[in-house]
């Protein structure tokens, strides 16, 4: 979780979640444990950890995600940065399988660079989709 949250925030590598057709750019992680039943998210067991991501959408609304996403998922974002940032690209975009809604699809290359435009504030240095 803690190579996750260092890679997917700041340095100008950029984590977006597509979700019912709005985009959403990651812009903090942070990690938690979990400390008694009445904390979600359902299924992390007492004493285990999620996290809570930052988000900002396209109109610039701000949101938190909480997930308990498996080691699998996070050492395959973790993969794909590097096949993306050794290609030369700075997103990863992450959409739910039309197939199957537990899975999700990791993209990045021109197609998803045409479709999502970031761009950063000069005035506070965080970045947006625009």
């Amino acid at each position: 979780m803690r190579k996750f949250m260092q890679t997917f925030v700041g340095g100008g590598f950029h984590l977006i979640i597509k979700d019912h057709g709005s985009y959403f750019l990651v812009y903090s992680v942070e990690i938690y444990q979990k400390e008694d039943e009445s904390c979600p998210p359902e299924g992390v067991p007492v004493g285990g950890y999620f996290m809570r991501l930052l988000v900002r959408s396209e109109g610039n609304r701000e949101a938190a995600i909480l997930c308990d996403w498996s080691k699998e998922l996070l050492e395959n974002l973790l993969k794909h940065y590097e096949y993306a940032k050794e290609s030369g690209y700075n997103m990863l975009l992450m959409e739910r399988s039309p197939l199957n809604r537990d899975d999700w699809l990791l993209l990045w290359g021109d197609e998803v660079e045409k479709a999502i435009r970031l761009e950063e504030s000069h005035e506070d240095g965080r970045w947006y989709i625009t």
